[in-house]
């Protein structure tokens, strides 16, 4: 990159900057959002940094839906770098910073990516802004969902390493991509790469590349990978219905908005009328009408349309989800089920812009327009998409959503006990940063046995796609839970309810006298206590999933599943009643040691490779 490249880029950053300034330049601000930054990312990303603070990898959730796991949920971005923020700086600040970052580096890997292929700086500069300010990306930061935001911003740093033909960018590229938090938008991103690569002159070298540094990639995020695709087989999305699958369709009169954003209404006017989150996954399409235009232009007298072309239609088809034709197809791919909001294949379309906008501008160029006119249309590239994204890029205050109820804080907070919070009650997930073991939660792939155990203690189904809605106070089910108490918008409610472990008889009564639960952290439990005459096993209110390990006075044991979700461990006739026994409870991902090697091997081969490229 020359020095002219980096003084216009610094231009587009600082314009870029300007515009996000009344957020970070605001002591205690975060970007206006409807919702998901403050009911999943802020404890999520709180918790990850709790575990990295105490030093430990935080392995395990027991704080929402009766305990999850919460290193292979890949949205808790446990080994990505730029999440490592909220280790320094409050949660919610390091999240506004690395929301500005992102949208900074999407305009920078599109500005490159476009130098790259011979556009001139005026025309990068369109791009970076017609990608980086796109609705597409914009809306991610309204919507409060930062994990899809850092996975867009890295598509045009895949493309840019890839076509580079460096060895090893595109799989460290990759592995940042994963390692950001969704791998919805790498899964789309590749599909656009291949189809691309495919139709194009040296398709067999492109397409070799993709496979070599994706099989790298592979071993480079072996640590994440291999239990997030455990996690999505014991989730509840693993047995979805299509029609689950199906949600978030694009919609025909969606188009409209890829001309004019507000062609059906905005959230930020008060005239959209439907659901927000439709707003948002549906009608991003804008990139701007100068790159729109440019894109024209190109699909009609820029060399190599084709493929882009071909994205574009492929896009749009996908995005359609089971309204289109290709829904049969579309639902019957089993890795589809996992994604579901189909409208997020509208990347590939508003790649595709991107692409024909390039094309569109070399051609534009050809003609030799005065350096004048040039600027004009950068910064009328830049200058609408600002005016739109500012009414969605505001300030707001978090302190309302996230400051704490001091009685709760110190009345339940770290308990070894549960809780209920009444579904009215906005954000379950409050409760992690509470430290308060919550029956109800929202997470998207929640493990699979919980909905039939919720729906028995509830008496009525208690679960959707992606939250558990028990409400049913007292209960004798939830009492035997654990759950002692219940928030809602009248206050604390208390009930009397059994510890987390139990001894209990062969018919399932308790038996007294009840063990000493030491909640050590969230991966390790231990309960101590004397074994009673009548005990038949010791039932454990803890969730059985592949990891918990159990020690019992030191020699492994087996634990058998309860209640269709807990744990017991059978007491046999031959172990003395009456004698102290210790259990300890351990959660490591399955696996770990060897993924851990696995990775660290292949990030130092990487390292190696590059220092011997540099030499």
């Amino acid at each position: 990159m020359s020095r002219k490249d980096l003084l216009v880029l610094a231009v587009w950053c600082a314009a870029v900057l300007a515009l996000l300034s009344p957020v970070w330049a605001r002591p205690g601000a975060v970007f206006f959002n409807h919702g998901d930054l403050y009911a999943y990312h802020v404890p999520l990303r709180a918790l990850t940094a709790s575990g990295l603070q105490a030093g430990r990898l935080p392995f395990w959730d027991p704080y929402i839906l009766l305990g999850v796991p919460h290193a292979a949920n890949p949205q808790a971005a446990l080994f990505y770098p730029p999440a490592l923020l909220g280790d320094l700086f409050p949660v919610a600040l390091a999240l506004v910073w690395s929301q500005v970052f992102h949208l900074l580096w999407a305009g920078a890997g599109v500005f490159l990516l476009a130098r790259r292929g011979r556009v001139d700086r005026a025309g990068a500069f369109v791009l970076a802004s017609a990608y980086a300010l796109s609705p597409f990306l914009v809306y991610r930061v309204t919507a409060g969902i930062p994990t899809l935001l850092a996975a867009l911003a890295w598509a045009p740093w895949l493309w840019l390493a890839w076509l580079s033909a460096f060895p090893g960018l595109l799989a460290a590229a990759l592995a940042l991509q994963l390692f950001s938090g969704h791998g919805q938008f790498l899964l789309i991103n590749l599909a656009a790469m291949a189809l691309w690569g495919l139709l194009h002159d040296g398709r067999l070298a492109l397409l070799r590349r993709l496979a070599v540094e994706g099989a790298a990639a592979l071993a480079l995020t072996a640590v994440q990978w291999v239990p997030t695709a455990q996690y999505l087989r014991e989730s509840v999305r693993a047995d979805w219905s299509g029609a689950m699958s199906g949600a978030y369709s694009l919609p025909p009169g969606a188009l409209w908005t890829w001309i004019n954003p507000g062609a059906l209404g905005a959230p930020a006017s008060g005239t959209w009328r439907d659901v927000l989150s439709v707003f948002y996954e549906t009608c991003g399409g804008h990139v701007g009408l100068v790159a729109l235009a440019l894109a024209a232009w190109g699909l009609a007298r820029g060399p190599r349309r084709l493929a882009p072309a071909l994205l574009a239609a492929l896009g749009f088809l996908l995005a359609r989800g089971p309204r289109g034709p290709l829904s049969r197809a579309f639902l019957g791919f089993a890795v589809l089920s996992y994604l579901r909001t189909p409208s997020r294949w509208l990347f590939l379309t508003v790649w595709a812009a991107i692409l024909l906008a390039g094309a569109g501008w070399l051609a534009l160029r050809a003609r030799r327009r005065p350096a004048g006119v040039l600027l004009v249309l950068a910064f009328a590239g830049l200058l609408p998409l600002a005016a739109w994204d500012a009414p969605y890029l505001r300030p707001q205050d978090p302190a309302p959503f996230l400051a704490p109820n001091r009685t709760v804080a110190d009345t339940l907070g770290g308990r070894p006990q549960r809780v209920l919070t009444d579904p009215q009650l906005a954000n379950p997930n409050k409760t992690i940063l509470y430290r308060l073991l919550n029956v109800d939660g929202y997470e998207a792939f929640y493990p699979k046995r919980i909905p039939a155990w919720a729906d028995a203690v509830q008496g009525a189904v208690a679960a959707d796609a992606s939250r558990v809605y028990v409400s049913r106070w007292p209960s004798r089910d939830l009492a035997r839970a654990g759950v002692a108490a219940r928030l809602s918008p009248k206050g604390l409610e208390t009930q009397k309810a059994w510890p987390l472990a139990a001894f209990v008889d062969a018919r399932g009564r308790r038996a007294r006298p009840d063990p000493r639960v030491y909640l050590q952290s969230p991966e390790r439990w231990r309960v101590a206590g004397l074994v009673p005459e009548s005990a038949a096993g010791l039932e454990l209110a803890l969730p059985a999933y592949p990891g918990w390990r159990a020690f019992a006075d030191g020699v492994r044991v087996a634990l058998e599943p309860v209640d269709g979700v807990f744990q017991i461990l059978p007491l046999p006739a031959s172990y003395p009643r009456g004698a102290e026994l210790s259990l300890t409870l351990d959660f490591v991902p399955t696996a770990w040691a060897w993924l851990v090697l696995l990775s660290a091997a292949a990030w130092g081969a990487w390292l190696a490779l590059l220092a011997r490229r540099g030499a």
